[in-house]
């Protein structure tokens, strides 16, 4: 059995992030055919990369991790550099494309002080990466990949970005190593038509994440309820742009006499506010997240950052309506191709989706659900995804 490799800045199972959780998806499609590790850091919290997690070698579900230290936490010089990066790109001319103007040891700068910085992990696949059919790269933003595509051969790399417009992705560097890759993946067609935008590249397959299409247990306490809710899973943080979803919430709610509440699960990276009607759940299992996507009056996706936005698709497959950004062409274009939900542009544009969301009747809330549910199961089946993942990582292998 071929030996395969998947690069990723951090995983643990109750870590929450699209591209962690990407990673570990991919290892369990190509697991049957290949011997598959995991090569990440020892890093939970994507603030820090403080070493919370063994190194070395373990299993889990039958995959092996490998896990290296990062030699320094994130700290100051970061924050200068960001600061710095993003205030550059402000200057740029309303509507300009081209990349920003940093010099590359400047950008290397930057992505290494972002962290994880793991020199082992580096050191490795120098000195393995012969051992390897091929190597998975799992997201264009961090050390992680970035320098461990320089150890290797272009002919064993497959890169999945995961790419965000956002101002990063302008810098020269990422998009040099980007076009010198031997294969690419693409989330979406509106990933792909990103990468050709910002990076002038756009070979490569569109293959896609599966989506859990069970249908929820009704029974599950967090079953649909008496209680009209709008429901968020994820990282929350201002980033996500869960700052505007709560001020559209606390606004809906000021105008409306009639009960309804706003639900939050997974990892709280800003303070909430305290409200009556705004409950933070946490951490949630995979089944109770299920019932309550299936119970919510909507699930809001307010993130203009997405690449592919797997919660969203998991809510269009209980049959929520889904609310989401439209500054956001993956979004976007997931509502526009099935029928699933609504899309706004605008902090007051949340607030008329919500109020819409709510106005559903029965028979049309039923008619949304059921056409983002039947595009789901059209394009992120399993078996479809699986074949088209194991198409690349054999063409892959075959130029080893």
């Amino acid at each position: 059995m071929k030996r395969i490799a998947i690069v990723v800045q951090r995983w643990h199972d109750e870590v929450v992030g699209g591209s962690e959780a990407l990673a570990w998806h991919y290892a369990e499609l190509l697991a049957p055919h290949y011997a598959v590790e995991v090569l990440t850091s020892c890093a939970r919290d994507y603030r820090t990369w403080a070493n919370e997690l063994p190194a070395g070698e373990s299993q889990h579900d039958g995959i092996t991790l490998r896990r290296f230290p990062t030699a320094w936490p994130r700290g100051p010089w970061f924050n200068d550099l960001h600061r710095r990066l993003l205030a550059d790109y402000a200057r740029r001319q309303p509507g300009a494309e081209g990349p920003l103007g940093w010099r590359p040891q400047l950008a290397e700068e930057f992505i290494r002080a972002q962290g994880p910085w793991c020199p082992g992990l580096y050191d490795w696949l120098d000195a393995e990466h012969e051992r390897y059919a091929c190597v998975l790269f799992c997201t264009y933003l961090y050390p992680t990949t970035h320098f461990s595509l320089s150890v290797v051969p272009p002919r064993k790399q497959v890169l999945i970005p995961t790419l965000h417009d956002e101002p990063p992705a302008y810098l020269p560097v990422y998009a040099a190593a980007a076009r010198a890759c031997g294969h690419r993946i693409w989330l979406t067609d509106a990933e792909r038509r990103l990468g050709r935008r910002l990076w002038q590249v756009d070979e490569g397959d569109v293959v896609g994440m599966a989506v859990d299409t069970r249908i929820a247990d009704a029974r599950n306490p967090h079953a649909r309820g008496e209680t009209s809710y709008f429901l968020y899973c994820g990282r929350i943080d201002e980033a996500k742009g869960c700052g505007e979803l709560i001020d559209a919430f606390l606004a809906l709610r000021r105008e409306r006499r009639e009960p309804v509440q706003l639900w939050l699960t997974g990892s709280e990276g800003m303070p909430l506010p305290s409200h009556p009607d705004i409950r933070f759940l946490g951490f949630v299992d995979a089944d109770s997240k299920s019932a309550l996507m299936a119970g919510a009056t909507a699930f809001v996706m307010p993130s203009a950052l997405e690449s592919f936005s797997i919660v969203t698709l998991e809510a269009m497959a209980q049959t929520a309506p889904v609310i989401v950004n439209a500054r956001c062409d993956v979004l976007a274009d997931h509502v526009t191709r099935s029928g699933g939900g609504i899309t706004y542009s605008s902090r007051n544009g949340l607030v008329d989706a919500m109020r819409q969301a709510l106005s559903l009747d029965t028979d049309a809330r039923q008619a949304m659900g059921s056409s983002g549910r039947r595009y789901v199961l059209e394009h992120y089946d399993r078996t479809a995804v699986a074949q088209r993942l194991q198409a690349v990582v054999a063409r892959a292998c075959a130029q080893a």
